[in-house]
């Protein structure tokens, strides 16, 4: 028997030039996404200056597109969608909404709320459903969705990638609320006052420069930050 690497290898050429374009072509609206509100502010300052952020190896490439592709898929089977990747805005906080849905068919009847999907590893999924938690940023962004359509109630759907199994969380809106804007309000004032403020992990995740967005940035001293600041505001002007 032989065993050949060649189509897989085409597979990740392919997919990591298309990944490549698309981020070339990517125009930053300079605002904050609803997606980074879970992000350290560090990161979200440097995203909003255009900082390139470490460049997605293979492996996360190809993950996002299996991601992509079943969710996807579970919008299709979601009864009673309203509409789909809707834009919306909080607080100069940008987004898409995955679905908006009417849920008057399911168990607990909340009306029509936002939902977010969001595709996770079988070991994930296990983890959420022992843990009863969503994930930070996902419970964050799937709020400010809620909160710019002005509903109470928001829901996140996780979709084990390997089975499909299925596990909908639904939570209150008003429970999340006060974080979303301080952090919003945070973000603002760096912008307003030009600073890049030191990196400080809100996840222990987050801290590992394997996972890092900005890892070259992630130990420099504030008065470096502040002369990288100068630099990188005045460009922006």
């Amino acid at each position: 028997m032989i065993f050949s690497a060649t189509l897989d290898r085409d597979v990740g050429e392919v997919l990591l030039a298309k990944n490549a374009e698309k981020q070339k072509s990517r125009v930053s609206s300079g605002k904050l996404s609803a997606s980074a509100l879970g992000s350290p502010i560090q990161w979200q300052v440097l995203k909003h200056l255009g900082v390139p952020r470490k460049e997605i190896d293979e492996y996360t490439v190809r993950k996002f597109l299996r991601g992509n592709q079943i969710e996807d898929w579970f919008v299709g089977q979601i009864k009673n969608v309203v509409e789909k990747q809707k834009f919306v805005e909080y607080r100069n906080t940008l987004g898409y909404i995955d679905a908006i849905v009417d849920t008057k068919d399911w168990d607990t009847n909340k009306g029509i709320i936002p939902v977010e999907i969001k595709s996770v590893t079988n070991m994930k999924f296990k983890r959420i459903l022992k843990e009863k938690l969503p994930q930070r940023g996902h419970r964050l962004q799937a709020c400010l969705y809620a909160l710019a359509l002005g509903s109470e109630w928001f829901a996140i759907s996780y979709v084990a990638s390997d089975d499909l199994r299925v596990e909908t969380m639904l939570m209150q809106t008003k429970d999340s609320k006060d974080e979303i804007d301080g952090i919003i309000t945070t973000y603002d004032e760096a912008i307003k006052n030009k600073i890049i403020p030191q990196f400080e992990a809100i996840e222990k995740w987050q801290g590992d420069k394997l996972y890092s967005n900005y890892p070259d940035w992630q130990e420099l001293t504030k008065e470096e930050l502040v002369e990288k600041a100068k630099e990188l505001f005045k460009k922006e002007n």
